[in-house]
């Protein structure tokens, strides 16, 4: 053995001689069992499940009694509490699934959609509703006429013109590729497309013929055209209104659809575009802490612990109280901090020095006073300077 790696054995053996804490601690007195553990996480998980009841919110009961089952399967209160309270909301989501299947076939689309997204909050995985917010309606245009704008005209007089409802000026602008109804001039051409069912009300000379293929129209864009209660869109600044709030609507439909194929990041893009709009939507704010929640625990499952925390914090912006956030978030940050240094732990066992550092560091930017690792950064840097000094010593 040369003189540096009897220096680095005495170093070694030094620094784990004054800091005990390296070696692996012994089970502390009074640890917690798994078993007890269990039980308590599933009392806490029950506890919840009852606070949420009494205050009305019963999708949030159901799911802490979901994740009382989770850790005990056979918990009897559990699984009581969770078939009750399931029975009740999906019984519920149900009655509004099948009011929106009413609007629907009426026609009165907006209506439809508020129950069908209501269906989907008291019941996440219900077919029906999923289906009936991302199915996307056909419809077969043939031939259309040719309508020159006149002065004081826009396209929601030319769809009252035509169609007998200003509301349906969306169809124009989307076929003639107008990306801004508010943009058209005086003497502009545009073609009034004829579709099937809605006959022309103002037919005028030079009808066209021309094959189409069939033009998909989402049923957020029908919704427009049957909401009679609406003041005529008479100014741009109206149209410019309606846009916005069908931009809105179709970004809050997308993140339901990305929710419910679990492309929670994607969901989530899609909620922040509504949130930045409207602040206080409901449907976006509950879904935003559901996404964040679902995909924090992917995150913990993959034992990705910072960006898991990350997303349980983001979880409590949307619900402070949830003790469910709190909990997952208050793991994943411990199991962050001990992974790193037991790592560090290892590393300074096979004398890789510079590697423990990096590993510490990490806990030290987290928590600078979590098992001392503020010592073990500055005894591990002390040998390191050492060594070089004798190396360069030796140089010499």
């Amino acid at each position: 053995m040369n003189k540096i790696q009897l220096l680095i054995f005495l170093m070694v053996a030094s620094l784990v001689g004054c800091a005990p804490l390296i070696k692996r601690p012994p089970k502390e007195i009074g640890e917690v069992s798994p078993e007890a553990l269990k039980k308590k996480l599933v009392a806490e998980y029950l506890q919840d499940g009852k606070k949420y009841e009494e205050t009305g919110d019963l999708v949030a009961a159901l799911g802490q009694y979901k994740r009382a089952l989770t850790v005990d399967p056979l918990n009897q209160v559990a699984i009581e509490s969770h078939m009750g309270l399931e029975e009740g909301l999906h019984s519920s989501a149900e009655k509004h699934y099948q009011a929106g299947i009413r609007f629907y076939k009426e026609g009165k689309y907006g209506r439809a959609r508020h129950e069908f997204l209501i269906a989907l909050r008291l019941w996440p995985e219900h077919a029906g509703a999923v289906k009936m917010l991302t199915t996307r309606k056909r419809i077969q245009i043939k031939r259309y006429v040719t309508h020159t704008l006149q002065p004081g005209e826009n396209l929601a007089k030319v769809a009252k013109m035509y169609y007998g409802d200003h509301h349906k000026f969306p169809l124009i602008a989307k076929y003639n590729n107008i990306t801004d109804a508010t943009r058209v001039y005086v003497g502009q051409k545009v073609k009034v497309p004829e579709i099937e069912g809605i006959p022309l009300l103002a037919r005028k000379e030079g009808i066209r013929t021309e094959e189409l293929e069939p033009t998909d129209v989402a049923l957020r864009e029908w919704e427009k055209y049957t909401l009679e209660e609406q003041e005529p869109a008479e100014t741009p600044a109206v149209v410019e209104k309606e846009e916005a709030l069908d931009q809105v609507a179709s970004y809050r439909d997308e993140g339901v659809e990305l929710f419910s194929i679990k492309k929670y990041q994607e969901a989530i893009n899609a909620f922040n575009k509504v949130l930045n709009v409207y602040p206080q939507d409901s449907i976006a704010l509950e879904y935003s802490y559901k996404a964040h929640l679902e995909h924090g625990i992917c995150l913990f499952g993959k034992k990705d612990y910072l960006a898991a925390r990350d997303q349980f914090k983001s979880c409590l912006r949307f619900k402070n109280n949830t003790q469910r956030c709190q909990v997952y978030l208050e793991k994943s940050e411990n199991l962050y901090k001990e992974m790193h240094y037991r790592k560090g732990i290892q590393l300074f066992d096979k004398e890789l020095l510079t590697e423990a550092i990096e590993e510490w560091e990490l806990v030290w930017h987290i928590d600078p006073n979590y098992k001392r690792v503020d010592y073990l950064i500055t005894k591990a840097k002390t040998i390191l300077k050492n060594i070089r000094e004798l190396k360069e010593s030796q140089k010499e």
